[in-house]
C-alpha cells in the first residue's frame, strides 16, 4: 500500500494549475486625459481647468455702472452675491458678444469674490488625449495667448487652453475705471 505525503500531493497540483493557467491579462498604461470647461471668445475655441470655474449660467439681469470700461457689462446678483460681468471678447479688442440664447456667463473665483466673464458659447466638459491632442500655441498675435499655456488639436479645431486665474490677475483688466 502507497501512503502519499499530503504536501508533495498539494505541491503537483500547485505545479499544474500554474502550468495550465492563462496568467494575468497585461498590464496596459492609464491614458491620461486632461479635462476642462469648453467655450468660444468670437471665433476662438478655448478650454480652462475645471477648479477655475466655478459655475456656469445663463446671462442674468444687470445693473450699468457708470465710468467703467465698455467691456464692463454691469453688477449682478447672483445667489446674493454682487459679481461684475465683463465682456471678454471686448476686453480683447474683439466684437462684443450678442446677449442670445448660447452666450453664457462663466463664473470663477478670485480671492473670494465672483467675477463673471461673458462669453459666445459653452460647450461643457472636454476630455483631452495629452499625449495624442497637445500641442504647442504658435503664428497667431491675438491678445488672447498671452493667457494660453498650449492647446489642443482634435477633429481639425484647436482648443487653446485659457489661463481665468491669469485674466483676472492682470492690472490692466483689474483697472475697469475710465
Amino acid at each position: 500500500m502507497q501512503t502519499r505525503d499530503p504536501l508533495i500531493l498539494l505541491q503537483q497540483m500547485q505545479q499544474a494549475s500554474l502550468a495550465n493557467s492563462p496568467g494575468l491579462p497585461e498590464e496596459a498604461e492609464a491614458i491620461r486625459y486632461w479635462s476642462g470647461v469648453g467655450f468660444r471668445i468670437g471665433e476662438m475655441h478655448l478650454v480652462s481647468q475645471l477648479d477655475q470655474v466655478t459655475e456656469v449660467i445663463q446671462i442674468p439681469m444687470m445693473t450699468p455702472v457708470p465710468k467703467t470700461k465698455k467691456w464692463v457689462k454691469g453688477l449682478s446678483n447672483i445667489r446674493g452675491s454682487l459679481v461684475p460681468v465683463i465682456d471678454v471678447a471686448e476686453y480683447f479688442d474683439k466684437d462684443p458678444i450678442k446677449f442670445s440664447d448660447r452666450a453664457r456667463v462663466m463664473v470663477v473665483d478670485y480671492q473670494g469674490f465672483g467675477v463673471g466673464l461673458l462669453v459666445n458659447e459653452v460647450y461643457g466638459l472636454r476630455h483631452f488625449d495629452e499625449e495624442v491632442e497637445r500641442q504647442p500655441v504658435s503664428g497667431n498675435k491675438d491678445a488672447v495667448l498671452a493667457y494660453s499655456s498650449g492647446g489642443f488639436v482634435r477633429d481639425d479645431i484647436s482648443w487653446l487652453i485659457f489661463d481665468m486665474k491669469a485674466l483676472l490677475e492682470n492690472e490692466g483688466f483689474r483697472n475697469i475705471s475710465t
